[in-house]
C-alpha cells in the first residue's frame, strides 16, 4: 500500500470544487469490467457543493443533492459506518450529513489556523482487495500516528478506479481543546504507517521513503539515483529555467541506465549517448564532468550526478583509464562523425510548472463540463424538422375544392361540369403524387445529412471540433488517450498463453456455459473462462488463447473448451500457434470432440496438411474402436513428450 497527500492551495483556502467537477464525469464502467445487471445510476442529479469541509466531505463520499444514505453500524465509541450510495464511509461525527458543519464549527474556534482541512489518500495495489475493516483500521492507525486520534474525520472507500483507495478528510483542530495539530513531517509518518500496516494485515509491500527489514525495524530507503545538486534545484525553482543537470538527466539517464543494465556501457558508448543530446564528457578536477557542447566553458555537471554508472571510479574500474571522445562523437571533426545531434541544451526554456499543469487540467475539466452542458441544451432544444406534409396535402385538397366551386358557378352544362370535375380530381391526384415523391427526397436528404434525428454525443463533439471548438478537440483527444490506456491495460491483464487459435474477422460464437469453468463477459465483448478464479481460456473474438494449467485435468478441460469454441467457427481462417506441445493437445481435443459429438459442427483448421492429419487420426481412432474409452477414461500425458499416447501418429503442425 502507499499514501498520497494532495497539494493544498497557497492561499490557505483549500477547495475541491474544480476537482469534483473533474471526477464527476468518470461514471462509466471500464471496458475490461465484467457486465452485471446492476441498476443504472439515477440521472438528473445535480452536484451541490458546500464551502470548506463540505466540498471535501462531499467528494470523498461521492455526495449528491439527494444521496441515499444508510447507517450500517455504530461502534460503542460512536464511530459510524454509513453507506452513501455505493460508497462506504466511516466518521466519528454525529452523522455523515452534518460532518462538514461540525468540522467547520470546530475549526472556527481556532482563529490562528487558517486552513484546518487535512486530506490524504491510502491506496492499495490493483490486485489487492482489502476488507472494509482492514481499510478503516488502517485509517484509524494512521490518524493515531499523526496525533489526530481524537480529531473529527470522514473516510470513504472508492472502488471506481483500477486500485482500491480510501480518502481521509480530517480536522486539524481538536474538538475539545481547539488546538491545531502540527502536520510537520506528516509524509514520513504516513510512509512508516504503510510499512507497519503491510506487515500487520499482509498487504503487498510497496515502494516508499521507508522500508521494514526482516526484524520489523524501519529504515529510510536509500535512493537508487542521486538527487539534483542544490544549485541546479535552486535555479529551476527561482528562475524557472531548466538547469544543465535537469536536461542531462531528462535526456540521457534512461538510456544510460538501459546500457548499464546490459553491461555494455563502455567509454565510446557513453560519449555517443551524450553526443546525440548535445553533451560531452571530459576529465575535470580528478573526476568526470558532463558539459554543454555549445558552451564548453560554461557550467558543467558531475557525471555521477547524471548517473552513478558513469562516475570516474565505476568507469575506470570496469573499462580502464579515461578515453577521450572518438571521432564519431567529435563535434570538430565533421567528416569522420557519423552521429547526429538530436537535441541541444537550451537554458532559456522554462521548466514545466507542475502547478500550471494542474491548473490547465482543471481548466480542461471545466471546459468539458461546459461542453457537455451545451450538448444537453442542444438535445433538450432539438426539434425534429417539420416537413409540413399534412398542411401541404391539405393545401392541394383545398385548391381542388376551390377549382370545383369555380366550375360549379361558371359551367352550366352538366356533362361539361362533370368533365371539369374529373379534370380537377386528376390534377389533385397528380399534385399529391408529386408531393409524395418530393417528401421522399426531403426525408432522404435529412437522413443523409443526419438532421432527421439528434446527433449522438460523439458525433456532436466531432462537429464542434470541426468548427474549431477547443474543448471539443480536447474531449476527442481524451477519448483517444483513454482507448490507448484501455488497450495497454488489456494487454497486461492476461497471462502469457501456451496456445493461440486465430480466426477470421467477424467469425464469432455465442457465450458458452461450461460446467468446469466460470464464464465472465466483459464490457468490450471479451469472454473469459475462469477456473479456480484464474483465466483458463479467453475468447477475444478474432482469437482464443489457452493459458497454462496447474494439472493435467485442468489442461484437458481447457483444451476441450478451446476445441469446442473452434468447432463453432467456420474454420476458413483457423490457424494454431504457440508452444508445440500445447498446440498438439488442442488438436487432440479437437479429434476427440469430432469422434464423440455428432451435432453437425466439426473441429477443423485451415491448413490442408494439418487437417488431413486430423482426419487420418480420427479414422485411426475409429478403427481401433477406442471411442468408449475416450468418453470415460482421462487421457494420460507422457512425461517425455507431454502428449497423449494415441496422438503420437498425428504429425506436428
Amino acid at each position: 500500500m502507499n499514501v498520497i497527500i494532495p497539494p493544498k492551495r497557497r492561499d490557505k483556502k483549500t477547495s475541491f470544487k474544480k476537482l469534483v467537477s473533474y471526477v464527476s464525469t468518470r461514471e462509466e464502467k471500464k471496458p475490461g469490467e465484467a457486465v452485471t445487471q446492476d441498476a443504472a445510476p439515477a440521472t438528473g442529479a445535480e452536484y451541490v457543493a458546500t464551502p470548506g469541509f463540505g466540498q471535501l466531505v462531499d467528494y470523498v463520499g461521492r455526495k449528491r443533492a439527494t444521496p441515499a444514505t444508510e447507517i450500517v453500524s455504530i461502534s460503542p465509541e460512536g464511530i459510524q459506518r454509513v453507506l452513501s450510495g455505493e460508497v462506504l464511509c466511516e466518521t466519528n461525527c454525529f452523522s455523515l450529513d452534518t460532518a462538514a458543519s461540525e468540522m467547520n464549527l470546530t475549526a472556527s474556534q481556532n482563529r490562528h489556523c487558517k486552513d484546518a482541512v487535512y486530506h490524504f489518500i491510502l491506496s492499495w495495489q490493483g490486485e489487492e482487495d482489502p476488507s472494509p475493516d482492514a481499510v478503516f483500521r488502517s485509517v484509524r492507525y494512521s490518524l493515531k500516528q499523526l496525533g489526530m486520534e481524537e480529531h473529527q474525520y470522514v473516510a470513504a472507500i472508492h472502488r471506481d478506479t483500477d486500485n482500491i483507495h480510501c480518502h481521509v478528510s480530517a480536522n486539524r483542530v481538536h474538538p475539545t481543546t481547539f488546538r491545531a495539530q502540527n502536520m510537520w513531517n506528516d509524509a514520513d509518518e504516513l510512509q512508516k504507517c504503510c510499512r507497519v500496516l503491510e506487515r500487520e494485515f499482509g498487504f503487498n509491500v510497496d515502494n516508499g521513503s521507508w522500508h521494514m527489514d526482516a526484524y520489523g525495524d524501519l529504515h529510510r530507503t536509500r535512493r537508487d539515483m542521486p538527487s539534483a545538486p542544490r544549485g541546479a534545484a535552486m535555479r529551476e525553482i527561482f528562475s524557472d529555467k531548466e538547469s544543465l543537470h535537469g536536461y542531462a538527466v531528462r535526456e540521457t539517464r534512461q538510456m544510460l541506465n538501459d546500457f548499464a543494465e546490459q553491461g555494455c556501457l563502455d567509454w565510446p558508448l557513453v560519449h555517443n549517448v551524450l553526443y546525440t543530446r548535445g553533451l560531452g564528457l571530459r576529465e575535470q578536477q580528478g573526476g568526470l564532468a558532463v558539459y554543454d557542447l555549445l558552451n564548453p566553458e560554461g557550467v558543467s555537471v558531475k557525471a555521477s550526478d547524471v548517473h552513478p554508472a558513469i562516475s570516474h571510479t565505476s568507469m575506470v574500474k570496469r573499462w580502464g583509464e579515461y578515453q577521450p571522445a572518438p571521432p564519431a562523437s567529435d563535434p570538430d571533426n565533421h567528416e569522420a562523425g557519423i552521429l547526429v545531434v538530436d537535441k541541444f541544451y537550451m537554458p532559456q526554456l522554462h521548466v514545466r510548472d507542475q502547478e500550471a499543469r494542474r491548473e490547465r487540467r482543471e481548466a480542461r475539466a471545466v471546459a468539458r463540463d461546459i461542453l457537455r452542458a451545451r450538448y444537453d441544451a442542444y438535445r433538450t432544444g432539438w426539434d425534429k424538422p417539420d416537413l409540413r406534409a399534412g398542411e401541404r396535402f391539405r393545401q392541394i385538397a383545398s385548391h381542388c375544392v376551390v377549382a370545383k366551386a369555380h366550375v360549379r358557378e361558371r359551367v352550366r352544362d352538366p356533362l361539361m361540369r362533370k368533365l371539369m370535375y374529373r379534370v380537377a380530381e386528376f390534377e389533385k391526384m397528380k399534385a399529391m403524387a408529386e408531393l409524395r415523391l418530393q417528401l421522399r427526397e426531403e426525408r432522404q436528404a435529412l437522413k443523409e445529412t443526419g438532421e432527421g434525428r439528434p446527433l449522438s454525443w460523439k458525433s456532436w463533439v466531432e462537429r464542434e471540433a470541426v468548427k474549431g471548438d477547443a474543448a471539443a478537440l480536447s474531449q476527442m483527444r481524451g477519448w483517444a488517450y483513454r482507448e490507448k490506456r484501455a488497450t495497454r491495460q488489456q494487454r497486461n491483464a492476461w497471462p502469457e498463453p501456451n496456445a493461440v487459435i486465430h480466426y477470421g474477422p467477424g467469425d464469432d460464437v455465442p457465450t458458452f456455459k461450461s460446467s468446469e469453468h466460470e464464464t465472465r463477459l466483459l464490457r468490450n465483448g471479451t469472454v473469459s473462462y475462469l477456473r479456480d478464479g484464474k483465466p483458463a481460456v479467453t475468447d477475444f473474438g478474432d482469437r482464443v488463447e489457452v493459458y497454462p494449467a496447474p494439472d493435467s485435468k485442468s489442461d484437458r478441460f481447457n483444451n476441450d473448451l478451446a476445441a469446442e469454441l473452434t468447432a463453432w467457427r467456420s474454420g476458413d481462417n483457423t490457424i494454431l500457434s504457440g508452444v508445440q506441445k500445447a498446440v498438439n493437445r488442442v488438436l487432440y481435443s479437437g479429434v476427440v470432440r469430432n469422434i464423440n459429438k455428432d451435432n453437425g459442427r466439426v473441429f477443423k483448421v485451415s491448413d490442408p496438411k494439418l487437417m488431413a492429419s486430423v482426419h487420418a487420426t480420427e479414422e485411426s481412432l475409429r478403427n481401433r474402436d477406442v471411442q468408449p474409452e475416450l468418453k470415460q477414461a482421462e487421457p494420460q500425458h507422457r512425461d517425455d513428450e507431454n502428449v497423449r499416447p494415441v496422438y503420437r501418429d498425428l504429425p506436428r503442425p
